[in-house]
């Protein structure tokens, strides 16, 4: 087996669409309240934090903002300086701030942090495209050399790079779309708006998701903790509230035997969304599908991968799961999987 870290249960280097501001701060705050409550060290890296009232405005929706400011657990820092200094192509403002990054972690037990940063978004959205392009590419690297020493240092670094969606799809943003978005190792799309507690997609065009009168359980199995982290942020501001997030086969099985035993007695029956990863720890995925399809004949089963879908395919297909939408090869676009989701409650419905 290789050394190289497995990309499907390693940190990740997110690129997070977003199609408006409120819904980028929001985004933001959530990852952040949540790492915090993780013990996580986070840093939030933003141009806008030159302007005091923005400052006051997230401020005022992180937990416990001062005493974490304090105890050197949340740090914010301006990044109006090194925009600047990207601009002329200087990106040693950034290197300084690598070392800095270093020499915290290496003075904590807990070894995880966040990053969320923004100077990308702000040159890209003022044309600077290259000086875009520039920032994401050190991103990159520097995140592919963190993960290259994760398991040595014991590190665990997941980065956040907001982008505008809406910019991206339009001349001339879009000639520089492809490139950017090579820079990072995961797509996720905030674009969906909540509607009396469930979901519609603006850009999900295969599915829309309406309310049901049954309640809707999402059981995901993905042995990668801050995968789990984006998806119980995106699953929660999407409107669902029974989440439940399991980091093995075992605990998923668990977990299915629950939320069945939980409902046995109701009238109503329930509707359930699952999605497997193909790199469980403890079981193998194969055979935790086989039991859910044992246990819940007619349930549809979304699996996760780096493997060549063909892989997957042909370990499913004797359990009975043979539709194709259903293996989602990482990175993928959340939208894409809101899209499965939606069709799946839908056809839960007829």
């Amino acid at each position: 087996m290789s050394n190289v870290p497995n990309p499907s249960c390693r940190g990740q280097h997110v690129m997070l669409l977003y199609d408006t501001n409120s819904n980028r701060d929001l985004a933001t705050i959530n990852c952040i309240n949540l790492a915090l409550e993780n013990k996580q060290l986070c840093i939030y890296a933003s141009v806008n934090v030159v302007d005091t009232s923005y400052l006051s405005k997230i401020s005022s929706r992180i937990k416990d903002y001062e005493e974490n400011i304090n105890k050197r657990n949340l740090f914010v820092v301006n990044l109006k300086p090194f925009y600047d200094s990207a601009l002329t192509g200087n990106l040693t403002p950034f290197d300084e701030f690598k070392l800095q990054l270093q020499q915290e972690l290496k003075d904590r037990d807990d070894k995880a942090l966040l990053i969320v940063a923004d100077c990308a978004d702000n040159l890209f959205r003022n044309k600077h495209f290259d000086q875009c392009e520039l920032v994401e590419k050190w991103w990159q690297d520097n995140y592919m050399d963190w993960r290259r020493r994760q398991e040595r240092e014991q590190n665990h670094i997941t980065v956040i790079c907001p982008h505008s969606g809406s910019l991206l799809s339009k001349h001339p943003f879009d000639k520089h779309k492809h490139q950017i978005s090579n820079n990072h190792t995961m797509i996720i799309d905030t674009a969906v708006s909540t509607v009396t507690g469930y979901i519609t997609a603006k850009q999900a065009t295969e599915s829309t998701i309406s309310p049901l009168e049954i309640p809707i359980y999402i059981l995901v199995a993905e042995p990668e903790r801050d995968l789990q982290q984006i998806y119980s942020i995106w699953l929660g501001s999407l409107g669902f509230k029974n989440i439940v997030i399991t980091d093995s086969g075992k605990k998923c099985l668990d977990e299915l035997l629950k939320i069945t035993n939980t409902n046995k007695n109701k009238t109503q029956g329930f509707d359930m969304i699952v999605i497997l990863d193909t790199h469980l720890k403890d079981i193998p995925c194969i055979q935790v599908a086989r039991e859910i399809v044992t246990r819940r004949p007619e349930q549809q089963i979304s699996f996760t991968t780096t493997l060549p879908p063909d892989n997957v395919r042909q370990d499913i297909y004797p359990i009975g799961i043979k539709s194709n939408n259903e293996i989602l090869v990482k990175p993928f676009r959340f939208s894409r999987l809101l899209s499965l989701i939606g069709r799946s409650i839908n056809n839960q419905q007829e």
